[in-house]
């Protein structure tokens, strides 16, 4: 608990730091359109294509059915291509990587989430692409991952012609390869809308919730949350954020979303092919 009341505190530290700079990085700007709507809708694309590190603290507040703290940290590293070497087509591929803390109980390493988007499609609207998941079982205890192997294919489309807003939709879809017999067959899907609102001063807000679907039972889960950032541009490109999330609805007996109320921090870095 040391180690991430340290990490929880050394975060807390860069998201002051970064607003405290956010008036000097201003101040440095030259170039028209830094902190505009355009660089904004570019930067919250998911099917940008630019190198990015992302770091992500979820601190859980209420855990359903559990006593004491509760915390999910996100390490994505996100790589872009111009071309693929089978498929001719842009494309993304991400790294996910977590370290929890259960309820109550022990610290460790999650499962790590392999994700390859090939943008298929772009219009005056917006974009297409599709692609594929792997879940691969890393967790170093059994209350921090799922213990299976889990594969399936993803898509995405993205509207931003929209003005001030921008609309994006994610789908992934995680079927259970391994693990079957011990652990029982998995098999359900992610929707995500994103709706944000963006200022030309690089102020954002918006939702990012992930919904969860079980194909075999038809229960769900439908988290519902509120995001306020800041985007602007130095040497690189930067997102800073605060996420309240809550439970809006969860189907009884439900048991792979028991988060009922937590705050995110994130912090994004970009740098453009």
């Amino acid at each position: 608990m040391i180690f991430f009341t340290r990490l929880r505190n050394s975060i807390f530290l860069i998201l002051c730091i970064t607003f405290t700079a956010m008036a000097q990085e201003e101040k440095e700007e030259t170039e028209a359109g830094k902190t505009s709507v355009e660089l904004s809708q570019q930067v919250m694309n998911p099917t940008t294509l630019a190198w990015q590190l992302q770091l992500e603290e979820f601190t859980i507040f209420d855990t359903e059915g559990q006593d004491g703290f509760a915390q999910n940290f996100r390490f994505r590293g996100i790589i872009p291509l111009q071309k693929g070497l089978l498929l001719p087509f842009p494309q993304l591929i991400r790294v996910i990587a977590f370290f929890n803390t259960a309820p109550g109980g022990p610290s460790g390493l999650g499962d790590v989430t392999l994700n390859q988007f090939f943008i298929l499609s772009k219009k005056s609207w917006g974009q297409f692409g599709a692609g594929w998941n792997a879940t691969i079982p890393t967790r170093t205890s059994p209350e921090l991952g799922s213990g299976q192997l889990q594969l399936g294919p993803a898509a995405t489309v993205t509207f931003t012609d929209l003005g001030n807003w921008q609309m994006y939709w994610i789908w992934e879809n995680f079927f259970s390869v391994t693990g079957n017999d011990k652990y029982g067959s998995n098999m359900f899907a992610v929707l995500q809308p994103n709706i944000f609102y963006t200022w030309p001063n690089g102020v954002y807000a918006g939702i990012e919730p992930e919904w969860q679907i079980d194909y075999k039972t038809g229960k769900v889960a439908l988290p519902m949350d509120f995001r306020l950032g800041y985007i602007w541009s130095g040497k690189l490109k930067y997102n800073a954020y605060v996420e309240p999330e809550f439970m809006m609805y969860r189907s009884e007996g439900y048991t792979r979303n028991l988060n009922n109320f937590g705050i995110r921090f994130g912090f994004r870095w970009y740098l453009p092919m």
